[in-house]
């Protein structure tokens, strides 16, 4: 009913944000649970062991060659045109490169459960390690083999809200059933097997909803494989896309302890909260683009994308310049409790804040370049990226240890920013690139102005009512000026 007045379009958008913002809301309390009492039941090198081996199974999902995201490009027209057999025909293919991917993928699991015990040393049990990889791999064969053609059709049709509800209904019941099993001082290998069962039954419900749907779909049908020839290349994008996100952990297992990994871990999943509220408001939007690029005119994509930008590095600007003065406050708080190892680290939050601007800057590019279906084109600027974070990282936390891991993050992404604003400006909505550059500077110079106000505050935060009431008021000292500067500015562009 509250969307009853938009057109299907806007249903579409506004469901997708909606969904989305839910899920990322709920996401970040239930992850918020649940570490302290890892770490306070099992301790930091259980947990750092946990973090470890999510990121090295996250490398294994390279094995998806692409597939994912060129047949969602390439079902953008299908779709858009009504073409069923075109529309099954990729499915089919994309099924079919699935299973491929997934017995590539089990096999890979078991070979990592042989290495990583080797890894780690005797930090942990190492048959209780090599257990753990086995049972965080249930996961991600599901997606392979189960999931994954479901998920490519719903975001190519701009149905992401089905996607975020059923994942927003297993995380909630993943989380009890964790604390409850926690609680009764289950084992580790227990309280995570149970997890991955739980989103095992994704499934079910997204099975249940695509055959409902779409009545005639066919995933046997004769698999068009040329549709989805431009997987090799969506592969690059993916693969330094997960060596971009997941080497920080991975280089600490290696080069540091699994404690540092805790460390690292922690302050990556707080961050992550606020990445994944920003991330609500852009997942799913690339299929509206796709849609928009197929369907209608260059200067009305451009017109939406425009705006887009600009409500999104607003938003970039706000979150982030809240971060950085709520986040060691919020640490205190939350690891009080965490005592076998140092999780208080300014320097490491303020890194964080500074690598998640750099990275959500160029969230909108990225959207659009996913959307047209560009890859091939835009490989070499994945690479860049690629090679200068490793390097940076490696380098980094040789010197500087824990802090320094971030540095190549840092590095990679200031490059990447000005290759894909670039490309997007000039190759697909022809404008002046510097448009952007210019919208985030003046956020950008009004958030140094808030941060530095406030800092410059005393404010006592005990408990996390206060720091909530806090955050709260924050908030709306940084929205209000905002606020009355655009609405006076729109009256005056009236009135002229």
């Amino acid at each position: 009913m509250i969307f009853s007045n938009l057109s299907a379009r806007k249903k579409e958008v506004a469901y997708t944000i909606v969904s989305n913002l839910l899920l990322q809301v709920v996401t970040a309390l239930c992850g918020f649970i649940l570490p302290p009492l890892i770490i306070g039941t099992f301790g930091s090198s259980v947990n750092g062991m946990v973090s470890s081996i999510s990121q090295f199974i996250a490398y294994l999902n390279i094995v998806e060659a692409g597939v994912g995201g060129a047949s969602i490009a390439a079902l953008y027209k299908p779709l858009a045109l009504g073409d069923v057999a075109g529309r099954n025909g990729i499915l089919s293919a994309t099924a079919k490169f699935y299973n491929r991917s997934g017995v590539l993928f089990t096999v890979l699991v078991f070979v990592l459960a042989f290495v990583y015990p080797l890894i780690v040393g005797n930090e942990v049990d190492r048959l209780q390690s090599a257990l753990m990889v086995l049972v965080l791999g249930i996961t991600g064969a599901a997606e392979f083999f189960l999931i994954g053609k479901y998920r490519v059709l719903l975001t190519a049709d701009k149905k992401m809200y089905v996607i975020s509800l059923v994942q927003l209904i297993a995380t909630i019941v993943n989380t009890m059933f964790a604390v409850i099993l926690i609680k009764m001082n289950c084992a580790i290998l227990v309280v995570k097997l149970t997890s991955s069962l739980v989103y095992l039954s994704r499934y079910v419900l997204l099975s249940i909803y695509v055959r409902k749907k779409y009545n005639d779909v066919d995933f046997h049908a004769v698999p068009d494989t040329k549709a989805i020839s431009q997987s090799k290349n969506v592969l690059v994008h993916r693969l330094t896309g997960l060596v971009v996100s997941y080497s920080p952990i991975v280089l600490i297992t290696i080069f540091l302890t699994l404690k540092d990994a805790s460390i690292y871990a922690v302050y990556a999943m707080i961050f992550s909260a606020v990445g994944l509220m920003l991330s609500a408001f852009g997942n799913g939007i690339s299929a509206f683009f796709g849609n928009s690029l197929v369907s209608e005119s260059i200067a009305t994509t451009k017109k939406v994308f425009e705006k887009y930008e600009s409500i999104f590095l607003g938003l970039l600007s706000m979150v982030y310049s809240l971060s950085l003065v709520l986040i060691m406050p919020f640490m205190r708080l939350y690891t009080v409790n965490m005592v076998d190892a140092n999780y208080m680290q300014p320097k490491l939050a303020f890194l964080f804040v500074v690598s998640g601007i750099l990275t959500y800057f160029r969230d909108p590019p990225c959207q659009l370049i996913m959307a047209s279906g560009q890859f091939k084109q835009t490989q070499w600027m994945t690479i860049v990226e690629m090679c200068v974070n490793l390097v940076a990282s490696i380098i980094g936390v040789l010197i500087i240890g824990l802090a320094g891991i971030l540095f190549g993050n840092i590095i990679s992404n200031s490059i990447r920013i000005f290759t894909d604003v670039l490309y997007v400006s000039n190759k697909i909505i022809q404008r002046n690139p510097f448009r952007a550059f210019i919208k985030f500077g003046v956020y950008f110079l009004y958030s140094l102005l808030f941060v530095f106000i406030i800092s410059n505050q005393n404010f006592s935060i005990d408990s996390y009512t206060s720091w909530f009431l806090y955050a709260t008021l924050f908030c709306v000292i940084y929205i209000m000026p905002l606020s009355a500067f655009f609405f006076a500015r729109r009256k005056f562009k009236y009135a002229k």
